[in-house]
C-alpha cells in the first residue's frame, strides 16, 4: 500500500522445524555401544548383589555374636556366683583360724576379677545388640528381641562343590560383564576408524501468511545424507585403540586374580570348618575334665588336702575352657556364613 506518498510492502512469516539426525550403524558401532551398556549395567547389578549379600552376611554374623555374647556373659555371671560361693567359704574357714589369710586375699581377687569379666561380657552385648539395630535400621536403643544361644552347626559341606560356589561369587560375575564390556568399548575404538552416513530430516512450517497456514498450506521437508570420514588427529583415533585394548588385558589379568583369590577364600572356609568341628570336640571334652577337676579341688580343699592356688588354678582353666567353647562355636557358624 501506499502511506504518505511511499510505497510500502506487507510480509508475515511463520515458522517451525524439528531436525532429527540417524546414523547408519554400517559397522555395527552403535550395535557394539549398546552391548558396552547392557554390560556395564549388568556388572553394575552384580555388584548390588554383592552388596546385598554383605549385608546379609554381616547381619547373620552379628546375630551370632549377639547370641555368643548371651552364652559368654551367662557364664560370667555363674561364675560371678560361683566364686561368690567360694570366698564365703574361704572367710568362715579364715575367721575360723583355719586358713591363712592369703586364702581370702586370692578368693576376693579372683572374684573382683570375676565381676569385671560380667562387665566386659555386658559391654559386648550391648555393642553387638546395637550394630544390629543398625544394620536392619532400626535406632540403636536396645529395642530389639536376641538370641540368648547359640545354635547348632549345620550338616557337613558335601565334597566336590568349590567351582559350583565359584561360579555363584558376585564379584566374579560382575569381572565377567566388566570384561565383556570393555571388549565392546574396543570394538567401538576400531570402527571410530570407519566413515560414517548420517541421515538428517528437517520437517517444519513455513508460510508467508496467516491465510496460508489457516489453510495448511505450510509443509517444508527435506532429507539429506552425509558421509562423513574420521579425522585423524594426531594418532587419537589409534591411541584409543590401543588404550581400550590395555583396558581389555587388565580386566582379563584382574578377573584371572579375582578367581584365584576366590578359590582361596572357598578352599580355606571348606577347609577351616573340618578344623573348627575338631578343635570344638576337644575343647568340649576339655571342659567336661576341667568341671571334673574344679570339683575335685575344692573337695580336697575342704578336706584340707589341698592348697587354695590349686582351686584357684582349676576354676580358671574351667571358665577359659568353657568361653573358649562357646567361641568356638560363634567362629564355627561365622565360617559356614
Amino acid at each position: 500500500g501506499r502511506q504518505g506518498g511511499v510505497l510500502t510492502s506487507h510480509f508475515t512469516s511463520f515458522g517451525v522445524s524439528v531436525d532429527t539426525t540417524w546414523e547408519a550403524d554400517l559397522w555395527g558401532r552403535l550395535r557394539s555401544a549398546t552391548r558396552a551398556a547392557l554390560a556395564e549395567l549388568q556388572a553394575t547389578v552384580a555388584t548390588l548383589r554383592a552388596a546385598h549379600l554383605s549385608i546379609v552376611g554381616q547381619t547373620a554374623k552379628t546375630w551370632f555374636a549377639i547370641a555368643e555374647a548371651n552364652q559368654q556373659a551367662k557364664l560370667a555371671d555363674q561364675t560371678v556366683k560361683s566364686f561368690r560361693h567360694s570366698t564365703a567359704q574361704v572367710r568362715e574357714r579364715y575367721e575360723q583360724g583355719l586358713r591363712p589369710s592369703l586364702d581370702l586375699r586370692l578368693s576376693l581377687a579372683n572374684l573382683a576379677s570375676a565381676e569385671a569379666a560380667l562387665e566386659m561380657r555386658h559391654q559386648q552385648l550391648d555393642a553387638a545388640t546395637r550394630q544390629l539395630e543398625v544394620l536392619v535400621g532400626r535406632y540403636p536403643g536396645l529395642n530389639i528381641t536376641t538370641p540368648t544361644q547359640l545354635p547348632d552347626p549345620p550338616k557337613a559341606i558335601p565334597g566336590g562343590l568349590p567351582a559350583e560356589l565359584i561360579g555363584r561369587r558376585p564379584d566374579l560375575i560382575e569381572a565377567e560383564h566388566q570384561i565383556a564390556a570393555l571388549n565392546e568399548r574396543l570394538n567401538i575404538s576400531r570402527r571410530e576408524l570407519y566413515p560414517r552416513l548420517s541421515l538428517t530430516a528437517s520437517g517444519g512450517t513455513a508460510t508467508k501468511g496467516l491465510k496460508d497456514l489457516l489453510n495448511h498450506n505450510f509443509s517444508v521437508w527435506t532429507l539429506v545424507s552425509g558421509l562423513v570420514q574420521p579425522l585423524f588427529q594426531g594418532g587419537r583415533l589409534r591411541a584409543n585403540i590401543d588404550h581400550s585394548a590395555s583396558r581389555v588385558e587388565e580386566a582379563i589379568a584382574g578377573y584371572a586374580q579375582t578367581a584365584l583369590a576366590a578359590y582361596a577364600e572357598v578352599e580355606s572356609a571348606l577347609a577351616a570348618e573340618s578344623f573348627l568341628a575338631n578343635r570344638e570336640a576337644f575343647l568340649k571334652t576339655a571342659v567336661e575334665q576341667s568341671r571334673a577337676a574344679e570339683r575335685l579341688a575344692e573337695e580336697r580343699y575342704r578336706s584340707g588336702l589341698e592348697d587354695f592356688i590349686t582351686v584357684l588354678e582349676a576354676q580358671r582353666r574351667a571358665f577359659t575352657a568353657e568361653s573358649t567353647m562357646i567361641q568356638e562355636r560363634r567362629l564355627r557358624l561365622e565360617n559356614r556364613v
